[in-house]
C-alpha cells in the first residue's frame, strides 16, 4: 500500500468534534465496548452508543473502529533525539524521531537534553525549544541536564522549570564519566537545590552484579542529597531485586526487555541479559516494582559509526510489547495501559491529562489490532534509524490508527501531517 500524501504544515485545520465508534476499552478488564467523544481536543465522554448533535458549522467526525482496541496513547519517558544535528548525532532527530514514535503509538515524548561542554542548562533548553517548533509531530517535554554544575545552576534550573515543556532534570552518567565532569553526587544535590525531580540514565555495559552495585550506590548518594531519583534503563534481575531496598523509581527499555539478541556488531548499555533478566523484568513491571519501558532510542548516525552503543526502537513501541508481552502472555491490556500510560504520567506531572481514556483527558488514542501477526520490513520503517535490530522480526500486535488531542496523525500505520504539529506539554 502507498503512503498517503502528506499535506504542507498548517493547511489542515485541527478537528474540533470527533467520535470514535465500537471500540474495545484495552484499560478495562472486563472487557468493556463503546464510544470516545472527544470535542476540542479531549475527551468528553465515553460510553456506549453515544450521540451528538454537533452546532452549526462545527467540524465533526464518526470513525468506525470496529475490530480494534484502544489504548491511551503511549508515553515514551525517555526518547534521546533533542540532539542538534551534526556530524556523530544520531540519525533520528525532533523531527524524524517523532514521526516514528507516532507509528509506533506514542503520543507524548520526554527529550532528554545533554548541555555542550560551555552550554549552561537554560541555553540548552532554548535552543531545543528554538529547534521544536515547527519540527515536532507529538507532544513533548523536554528533560533537561545540567551540564558542568555551576553556583548559579540552581537558580537556572529553576527558571527553566517555569517553562511549558519542561519535564525535570536529567543526568546520563555515561556521559558524566566520558566528560570527567563533576560526579554524579553534585548532579544530584543541583537537582535537589532545584527543586527538580531527576531521570538519570544509569548505563554502562554492566554485569548484572555491577548495575546492583552501582544502583545501589547511586541511591546512596541520592539519599545524601535528599531526592529520590528515576533510574533508567535497568536491564537485570538483579537491579529488579535491588530497587524496593532504595529510595528510587525505575523503568526498563524496550530492548531489554524484548530482544533476546542483536545483529551483527550492534551493541547496548547496559548490555542484553538473560531470559531469566527478562523475565525478571516482566514481572516487576507486571506487580509495579517497575514503573515503565522507554525506548532509549538510539539510531546509529547516518554515515555510520562503527564504535556506536545505542538501537532504535521508537518505532516498534507499542508493537513489541503488544508482541512480547501480551501476546505471550506475560501481562494483559489493563496493565499495558498502566505501563505506557498512568505510570508515567504520574510521575511526570501528566496525569490525568495524558496516559488516559478517561473523560476529561486529551484525546490522544492508538488504535491497535493486537492479534495482526506481521514481520518488520525496514524499507516500510518512517523513522531515518530504521530499528535494524528488529528486521525480519515476526511480532504480533499492529498499531492501526493513531490521534492526538482528537487529531488523527497515523492512518492504516501512515502518518498523516507533517512535523509541527507537536505541543509542549
Amino acid at each position: 500500500m502507498a503512503a498517503p500524501s502528506l499535506p504542507v504544515a498548517g493547511t489542515v485545520p485541527l478537528m474540533a468534534t470527533l467520535l470514535l465508534r465500537n471500540l474495545v476499552f484495552g484499560d478495562s478488564s472486563s472487557g468493556e465496548s463503546g464510544d470516545l467523544l472527544i470535542r476540542d481536543g479531549s475527551i468528553i465522554e465515553r460510553g456506549p452508543g453515544l450521540t451528538f448533535a454537533p452546532e452549526e458549522g462545527e467540524e465533526f467526525e464518526e470513525f468506525d473502529a470496529a475490530g480494534l482496541t484502544a489504548l491511551p496513547g503511549a508515553i515514551d519517558a525517555l526518547a534521546p533525539i533533542g540532539a542538534p544535528r551534526g556530524a556523530g548525532t544520531p540519525a533520528d532527530d525532533l523531527g524524524s524521531g517523532t514521526i516514528a514514535a507516532a507509528r509506533g503509538g506514542v503520543t507524548t515524548v520526554a527529550v532528554p537534553l545533554v548541555p555542550g561542554a560551555r552550554e549552561t542548562c537554560d541555553v540548552a533548553f532554548h535552543d531545543a525549544e528554538r529547534r521544536a517548533s515547527g519540527a515536532v509531530f507529538v507532544d513533548y517535554v523536554f528533560l533537561v541536564g545540567l551540564g558542568q554544575p555551576l553556583a548559579d545552576t540552581p537558580e537556572r534550573m529553576r527558571g527553566v522549570g517555569f517553562h511549558v515543556g519542561f519535564g525535570g532534570s536529567y543526568l546520563d552518567l555515561d556521559v558524566t564519566y566520558q566528560a570527567g565532569t563533576a560526579g554524579p553526587g553534585a548532579h544530584l544535590r543541583v537537582a535537589a537545590l532545584s527543586e527538580t525531580p531527576i531521570t538519570v540514565r544509569m548505563a554502562g555495559r554492566l554485569t548484572g552484579a555491577g548495575e546492583r552495585a552501582r544502583l545501589e550506590a547511586l541511591t546512596g548518594l541520592a539519599a545524601l542529597s535528599d531526592i529520590a531519583p528515576h533510574i533508567l534503563p535497568l536491564a537485570s534481575a538483579e537491579a529488579v531485586e535491588a530497587l524496593p531496598a532504595t529510595i528510587a523509581t525505575g523503568s526498563t527499555s524496550i530492548v531489554h526487555l524484548c530482544l533476546d539478541e542483536l545483529p551483527y556488531s550492534m551493541r547496548t548499555a547496559p548490555a542484553l541479559g538473560s531470559a531469566e533478566d527478562r523475565d525478571a523484568l516482566w514481572a516487576a513491571l507486571a506487580d509495579g516494582r517497575l514503573e515503565g519501558v522507554v525506548s532509549d532510542h538510539r539510531s546509529e548516525p547516518l554515515e555510520g559509526d562503527s564504535d556506536w552503543v545505542g538501537v532504535a526502537s521508537l518505532e516498534l513501541f507499542l508493537p513489541a510489547l503488544l508482541s512480547a508481552g501480551v501476546a505471550a502472555g506475560r501481562i494483559d491490556l489493563p496493565t499495558l495501559c498502566e505501563i505506557i500510560g498512568e505510570r508515567p504520567a504520574r510521575r511526570l506531572g501528566m496525569w490525568p491529562r495524558k496516559g488516559s481514556l478517561q473523560v476529561g483527558a486529551d484525546g490522544d488514542v492508538a488504535l491497535v489490532d493486537p492479534t495482526a501477526v506481521w514481520t518488520v520490513d525496514p524499507t516500510q520503517l518512517e523513522g531515518r534509524g530504521k530499528a535494524p535490530a528488529w528486521h525480519d522480526l515476526e511480532l504480533t500486535g499492529r498499531v492501526v490508527h493513531v490521534f492526538s488531542r482528537g487529531q488523527q496523525i497515523v492512518n492504516d500505520g501512515f502518518p498523516l501531517f507533517r512535523p509541527g504539529r507537536g505541543r509542549p506539554v
